[in-house]
Formats: structure tokens, C-alpha cells, sequence
């Protein structure tokens, strides 16, 4: 599958989120409107390194994002006066990005391999998910006070790839941890090592 890269420092796309971003680099308004008219997925790519982030010739692997990310569909939200974008990206799910394309744009055009995940909930780790739905309720009813924004929040709370998702973008306040969980291919997984941080001191408050 091809997508559009759009490498971001310290932002993470799990599946079943959505993540609002305001876009105002010429490229890449570019690109969202491209892959808006043509519905082309957009993979956010989690930049290692800025300092790196270099040119990256057709046919190579982009050095400086992790090869696996989450990806999503575009929706653009508000297009302003000054031409910038308010966009949100829906995440479908998680892909390796294998290498780059040859087409003359100003944004980068990667392969991809859509990765499938475990997304069974086993018995046993059940009694963990509940824990991590109810601390991540807890924080939703803190921190969210328009009341139609929270009950949207929580409609959006249905399934265990939702809880995991949601839990790890908003609870998490460690970027490199927040993409461990988005790299780990089995819900169950995802659901130990969130059990663990909330045990830590890496949780937002």
C-alpha cells in the first residue's frame, strides 16, 4: 500500500483514535489536500532524532522515523483565512513503511506493509483492561468539562483496541513508551505493559 508520510517529533497514531493537527507547512497542505481528493492514507511517521531529518532518496528507507506507524484517513475540519488546515486523522491501523517512491512531490511517498494485530482480549487480562477503562474515565471527567465533549469522548469507548488506544495517547506522558505500545502487536500485551505504567510514575495526572 502507498501512503503519504507525514513525520512528526514525539506524536504517535494508534489505531482508533483520532488526532487533531493543525497544518500549515506548504508541503504538507499540500499533501492532506491530495489525500483527501484521492483517499490516500497518510502514516505518521515518529521522528527518532530531528537532527537527522534529511532528503531521502526513491527506492531507500526513511532513516529518521521508526519504521513501524500508525496510519489514518484525513478529514479536513476548518480551512482558514491564512490558508492553514485544521485536520483530523483517523487512525485505521499500523503499518511498516519499507521505502520511498518516486514521485516528483514535496512530501514523501512510502511502501507500506499494513501489520495485522491480535485484538482478542483473553480472559485473564480482562480484569486489567476494566482497570485501565475506569483510571482512564477517572481522567476524562477531570480534564475534559464541556459535557458534550466528554460524552463523545466516552461513545468513542467501546472496544478494548479503543481503551488501549485512547489510555496510551492521553495517560501516557512518555513519547518513546507511547510508541512501545503502538509497536507491540497483541492487545494483550499492550494491555500488561499499560497495567505496569500505571504502577510507575509515567501516567499523566
Amino acid at each position: 500500500m502507498e501512503v503519504f508520510l507525514f513525520p512528526l517529533v514525539n506524536v504517535t497514531l494508534f489505531p482508533h483514535t483520532t488526532k487533531p493537527l493543525n497544518i500549515f507547512e506548504p508541503r504538507y497542505l499540500t499533501m492532506v489536500k491530495n489525500a483527501v481528493a484521492n483517499n490516500i492514507p497518510i502514516a505518521m511517521g515518529y521522528i527518532e532524532d530531528p537532527s537527522k531529518v534529511a532528503p531521502v532518496p526513491p527506492g531507500e528507507p526513511v532513516p529518521f522515523v521508526r519504521e513501524i506507524a500508525g496510519y489514518g484517513y484525513a478529514q479536513i475540519i476548518e480551512e482558514r483565512v491564512n490558508g492553514t488546515l485544521l485536520v483530523f486523522l483517523q487512525g485505521q491501523g499500523k503499518l511498516r513503511l519499507k521505502h520511498t517512491v518516486d514521485y516528483k512531490t514535496p512530501y514523501i511517498v512510502c511502501q507500506s506493509e499494513i501489520i495485522p494485530e491480535q485484538t482478542i482480549v483473553d480472559p485473564h487480562h480482562l480484569v486489567r483492561l476494566h482497570a485501565l477503562n475506569k483510571v482512564l474515565i477517572r481522567w476524562i471527567h477531570t480534564h475534559i468539562p464541556d459535557p458534550a465533549q466528554r460524552d463523545m469522548f466516552l461513545r468513542n469507548l467501546n472496544r478494548p483496541e479503543e481503551v488501549v488506544g485512547a489510555f496510551a495517547s492521553y495517560m501516557v506522558r512518555d513519547y518513546d513508551l507511547q510508541q512501545m505500545v503502538l509497536e507491540y502487536n497483541d492487545i494483550n500485551e499492550k494491555v500488561d505493559f499499560l497495567h505496569r505504567l500505571t504502577e510507575s510514575n509515567e501516567l499523566t495526572t
